[in-house]
């Protein structure tokens, strides 16, 4: 009877291993250590306990565990247990640097049942409140499903969906990253997550790196020092561009990450025709300037600041014609209806200021309907 028995359980759980095989899910973390993992912030933010990633509480914002490698689109499964009072995350399609969350996505982490919107537990923070309130009280270990596959995003906790989303229809998602990667929040709270593991599904994103041909891919202008190693481009010295040699046209999305050092000043222009400087998306971090980062220069400025010299920020163009929108860290800063044409042309990156120093990593464009 035993011997039946055993021959039984060994048969179902050969079945449970083919069925998981078969779902092709790999393992992000394997219950002993942080390997596959890197801190953001406060490493000792992060331990392992009961075989599980702890959030130890330590650390200030933004502190945060990611993975290893980028991803697109993908199925996240795991499971999480909060400690007393908490508030944390999940994200996705976060990026290394600037603000995780607007710029990818965060599901939204509490200790409580409470609805607080689209800051609820279960909520895509700032972006969408759960159709329900699905988390188990501290304690208790919640189970958890993240299908994201564009434009569709679904979130299952606990057995119940609490988000069905068509992102392309939706402001508050259809402008964000699409890549990135999978990381655990620390903001101070004590939580558990385990069982973490993931299945790729197809990539849709086929963009144009501009810095694939290093400076050969470029015309020089004027009088600055460019330099491109490891992917970033450098402008020093005196005024002067740098402009692809390869021409766009809308409808399309440009993204360049951008950092400059104190009052550096310059910036990127598309639909650069010949000997036209074509239309400058200011990056100058002054606050009281005229036109200041994210400005479409002399035709509207900038309605904000939300970036900050010696941090990396991303800069998203959005071009289609008379029609214009920027985004800067996530956040929508100017917009015109009053492009002057051409509406065709190179990609140009500008350092303005003598003395001062610009970079632009990670440029790139894609056809994008946009609007």
């Amino acid at each position: 009877m035993k011997i039946r028995f055993f021959a039984l359980l060994l048969l179902v759980c050969l079945c449970l291993f083919t069925v998981r095989a078969e779902e092709n899910f790999t393992p992000l973390f394997n219950g002993k250590d942080l390997s596959g993992w890197t801190p953001i912030g406060e490493p000792g933010a992060f331990a392992v306990k009961k075989n599980a990633i702890f959030t130890t509480g330590a650390g200030p914002y933004p502190t945060w565990l990611r993975t290893e490698k980028e991803y697109e689109n993908f199925v996240l499964r795991f499971e999480f247990q909060t400690e007393g009072w908490y508030e944390g995350g999940v994200l996705i399609h976060a990026p290394a640097d600037g603000p995780a969350s607007k710029l990818g996505l965060k599901l939204h982490l509490r200790h409580d049942q409470k609805k607080y919107g689209a800051r609820s537990p279960g909520a895509i923070y700032d972006a969408a409140a759960p159709m329900a309130i699905a988390n188990k009280p501290s304690g208790q270990w919640n189970q958890c499903e993240i299908v994201c596959d564009w434009p569709t995003l679904k979130v299952t906790l606990n057995g119940e969906l609490i988000h069905n989303i068509n992102m392309e229809n939706d402001d508050a998602f259809r402008h964000r990253l699409r890549s990135g990667f999978v990381g655990i929040q620390n903001i101070g709270c004590k939580g558990y997550f385990k069982n973490i593991e993931i299945k790729t599904l197809p990539g849709k994103e086929q963009w144009t790196d501009l810095f694939k041909d290093g400076l050969d891919g470029f015309h020089l202008h004027e009088k600055t020092e460019w330099s491109l190693a490891d992917g970033v481009l450098t402008g020093k010295g005196q005024n002067g561009f740098a402009s692809s040699k390869e021409e766009f046209d809308g409808p399309m999305e440009f993204q360049a990450w951008c950092k400059t050092i104190v009052n550096g000043n310059g910036g990127v222009h598309f639909n650069w025709a010949g000997d036209g400087h074509g239309i400058e998306v200011q990056c100058f971090n002054s606050p009281d300037s005229t036109n200041p980062t994210g400005s479409l220069y002399g035709i509207a400025p900038a309605q904000r600041i939300v970036s900050y010299d010696e941090e990396w920020f991303l800069l998203q163009v959005f071009s289609d014609g008379p029609h214009a929108m920027v985004r800067v860290n996530g956040e929508n800063v100017c917009e015109s209806s009053e492009i002057a044409e051409p509406h065709r042309g190179s990609v140009a990156f500008q350092q303005h200021t003598p003395g001062t120093v610009i970079q632009y990593r990670d440029a790139k464009i894609i056809k994008r309907n946009w609007r």
